[in-house]
């Protein structure tokens, strides 16, 4: 065999072997979108070309060096060929799953978001049942005012002075201690209208002792007069310290 038989064969055997590896990759173009086919990955069959033996193909029965020669580059080209199409079926694989993995997140977000939106709304739902409709801003001022205590008049306590007109329940001799403490302190209210913080700390624990043994004589006082002490000690504190028994 010459050398250009040699080079011919050569060539037209390269061409048949790379024709047949990437022969059979699927042609059809993957589509975008919510429509995309399913995922195929692109690996092509072994090659199953002989090139010589076998009783098939060139060469017979026998073999020659020139047809040795030929095998073993046609195994060389066709190994080459796979390894490349394999190298590109891999990166097409992890590229697939790069993108399952951030579907897979984004619906696990997704997915949170929308269990706490439902949740939320139950939630909401069953405290219209138990509670009823929330009530508008105007409500809760209304009802804050409702349920502020009375605000003193000048009956209660001359606005010059600051001396405090009793209740009747409150003048007992019981209460003297108490009266005595609770005098200058509401003098210096009216006169500069504030107090310090010791002040209404003392005024408030003065207070509330007088309401605590008010309740303790509640078997011996009329009901109406314990209502109108009761109500003069809530005025007269929440007047000075903003704050109620």
């Amino acid at each position: 065999m010459n050398r250009v038989t040699f080079v011919c064969l050569t060539v037209l055997t390269a061409t048949l072997i790379l024709r047949q590896t990437y022969g059979q990759v699927d042609p059809t173009p993957v589509r975008a979108g919510p429509e995309r086919a399913a995922y195929q990955p692109a690996v092509a069959a072994p090659s199953t070309t002989v090139v010589g033996g076998g009783g098939y193909g060139w060469g017979g029965g026998g073999q020659t060096p020139q047809g040795a020669a030929l095998q073993g580059l046609s195994q060389v080209i066709s190994a080459q060929g796979q390894y490349n199409l394999n190298t590109s079926a891999a990166a097409i694989n992890l590229t697939e799953a790069e993108r399952n993995q951030m579907q897979n997140d984004v619906q696990g977000v997704d997915t949170f978001w929308a269990m706490r939106e439902s949740g939320a709304a139950a939630r909401a739902r069953e405290r219209l049942r138990i509670n009823g409709p929330m009530p508008t801003p105007e409500e809760f001022a209304r009802r804050a005012r409702a349920g502020a205590p009375k605000p003193l008049t000048a009956r209660d306590m001359d606005p010059v002075s600051g001396r405090l007109n009793w209740p009747d329940a409150l003048q007992d001799s019981s209460f003297s201690d108490q009266r005595d403490s609770v005098a200058p302190i509401c003098a210096k209210w009216a006169t500069y209208g504030a107090l310090d913080f010791p002040e209404q700390k003392q005024l408030r624990d003065t207070l509330n002792g007088m309401y605590t043994d008010l309740k303790g004589q509640i078997a011996q006082i009329p009901p109406q007069s314990y209502v109108a002490a009761k109500g003069f000690l809530q005025s007269l504190l929440f007047a000075t310290t903003n704050t109620t028994l």
